[in-house]
């Protein structure tokens, strides 16, 4: 099996606090990953160090079987994400600020971004300032910036976070509609009815470290959903948000 994104004792200390402690996992390439665990179990930090946002302590980041540090950056370059809230000019419209990104990534080509506006059902509203744009609409934008470059992962952290049950399923089959195409997505979610609809694989945190990993079929085998497999895990409730 070839792995999109493997970790290997990967570490980062911030004031003696280990916020990721050793953490090791292989996202396969061209599933759904589930990355699932509580407040502060350290999903984002592990999301950021991926992607060149934080530095770690120690260990090792192989993104696509590379793990030289010209070689990860390159990587990097195929890699869309939302790492927390979107940022977007408020006062720029839809087609604007996906415009401005594509710029960003060297896209000239005004076709790319009507393309991708369709794909994520923003087509129509291109024309309206950000500033109108539900949360819904905005997490669909961020999404649509970071298909942008057609990359071969997407990394997304808590993309449904705050959306209706229509705009999460909206997101849902947007984002299985990619990984169709091949794109491997690495997802962080608290909302594990949805994730368990969508998942192929899942690596479960608790104080920073990868505690368990199992795969849907897995899973499935176990006679349990995905809610209660968790809470016989780490305990505890399932709706908070992580940090």
């Amino acid at each position: 099996m070839t792995y999109s994104i493997e970790t290997e004792n990967l570490t980062k200390v911030y004031k003696g606090f280990a916020a990721n402690d050793g953490v090791s996992l292989k996202v396969p390439k061209g599933s759904i990953f589930g990355l699932i665990g509580r407040n502060g179990a350290g999903k984002t930090t592990l999301m950021k160090m991926i992607l060149g946002f934080s530095s770690k302590t120690s260990g090792t980041i192989r993104i696509n079987g590379k793990e030289t540090e010209e070689e990860l950056w390159k990587e990097r370059g195929k890699i869309g994400s939302i790492i927390e809230v979107p940022a977007f000019y408020d006062e720029m419209s839809c087609y604007e600020n996906t415009m401005y990104h594509a710029r960003l990534l060297g896209i000239k080509d005004k076709g790319v971004v009507d393309q991708v506006l369709e794909e994520v059902g923003l087509s129509k509203f291109k024309r309206r300032k950000v500033k109108a744009f539900s949360l819904g609409m905005r997490q669909k934008l961020g999404i649509a910036c970071a298909v942008l470059g057609n990359p071969d992962i997407l990394l997304l952290d808590e993309p449904t976070n705050g959306l209706d049950p229509v705009a999460i399923a909206e997101i849902r089959r947007l984002l299985q509609s990619l990984n169709k195409k091949g794109v491997t997505i690495f997802i962080s979610s608290h909302i594990l009815g949805e994730m368990e609809k969508i998942a192929t694989d899942y690596a479960f945190m608790m104080d920073g470290k990868v505690i368990r990993n199992i795969s849907a079929e897995e899973l499935k085998q176990t006679g349990k959903d995905l809610e209660t497999y968790f809470l016989d895990i780490v305990g505890g409730e399932t709706d908070e948000k992580d940090s």
